[in-house]
């Protein structure tokens, strides 16, 4: 009974106030009826307890409909509330959704940028190794044909001073050998001649040699450089061309050789890494028929290196 009161106060309120009235009434007509009866007909008592019970009926029911109208109306505000408060927990609901994909999207970039820039890193200490090996090695060769070269000079200054010291012994004996040995002095300075423009010769082959060297070294590095510059632009177009499948693929990659011929065509694509997923590893394999032609340089002495091309696949990165 308190539970209605408290759900219901004002229909609780008039009902007590009708039944009160229709107890006091019924005790007021019965008095009324008794004093009367001495008085009056009783076709008249009659008649005026019927005309006073249809005005209950009606004012009863008027009251019931009253109290319906205020249930309906209460439910209808009760309904409403519901709907207010299910419409904002759903959005609430899809705003913390769209915040966690939000916070997700962005740490995923950030540790893509974190991956992609730990890669430049090491590739960058690798090309400044490289770089450093080969200015050792360098150094190191252009020393050892110094002292090489120091070697056989002291070696000549040697021979020519015992040259000279056997001239000098020999100017002592019989003028006839004198003459001899003045020949032969100047066919020995001949040959030493020509064995220092040997020697001069043979030293600048060795430095074009290791300007060749360098040079082909230096067209290595570029070619490396333009090699990975069209791996990523082929990745970007196979990137563009892939269709996601169904399912969860976070965190999927795979490897992908692939075999081309002039012009960029695809014959052939396979992965050579699985993912682990038939479904991802089928559709980068489609994907990449897709994106032919592919790029390729237009320097014809690098179609060797994209003749069969191996390269790591994997969504936004």
């Amino acid at each position: 009974m308190m539970g209605l009161f408290k759900k219901h106060p004002v229909a609780v309120i008039l009902s007590v106030i009708f039944h009160l009235a229709l107890i006091g009434f019924f005790v007021l007509g019965v008095n009324l009826s008794e004093e009367k009866v001495q008085t009056k007909p009783v076709v008249n008592v009659v008649k005026a307890t019927a005309i006073d019970e249809s005005k209950i009926k009606a004012e009863a029911s008027k009251l019931k409909e009253l109290e319906r109208q205020k249930k309906l109306k209460e439910q209808k505000r009760l309904d409403d509330l519901k709907k207010k408060r299910l419409a904002e927990e759903k959005k609430l609901a899809e705003l913390k959704k769209k915040q966690a994909d939000e916070k997700r999207l962005a740490q995923k970039k950030a540790a893509e940028a974190a991956k992609q820039a730990k890669i430049k890193k090491q590739k960058a200490l690798e090309a400044k190794k490289k770089a450093e090996d080969a200015k050792k090695k360098k150094l190191a060769d252009a020393k050892k044909l110094k002292e090489r070269l120091a070697k056989e000079e002291a070696k000549k200054v040697a021979a020519a001073k015992e040259k000279a010291s056997k001239a000098k012994a020999a100017k002592a004996k019989a003028a006839k050998a004198k003459a001899a040995k003045a020949k032969a002095a100047k066919e020995q300075a001949a040959k030493e001649q020509a064995a220092k423009e040997q020697a001069a010769k043979e030293q600048a082959k060795r430095e074009q040699a290791l300007q060749a060297l360098a040079a082909q070294e230096e067209q290595e590095n570029r070619d490396n450089a333009t090699t990975n510059k069209f791996v990523g632009l082929i990745i970007q177009k196979v990137e563009r061309n892939w269709i996601q499948p169904p399912g969860d693929i976070s965190g999927l990659s795979c490897v992908v050789r692939v075999r081309l011929i002039p012009g960029g065509e695809v014959v052939d694509a396979q992965v050579i890494q699985s993912s682990g997923n038939t479904f991802f590893d089928r559709s980068v394999e489609l994907a990449t028929r897709k994106a032919a032609p592919l790029p390729l340089p237009s320097d014809p002495n690098l179609f060797g290196r994209f003749r069969t091309l191996e390269f790591y696949f994997r969504p936004g990165g």
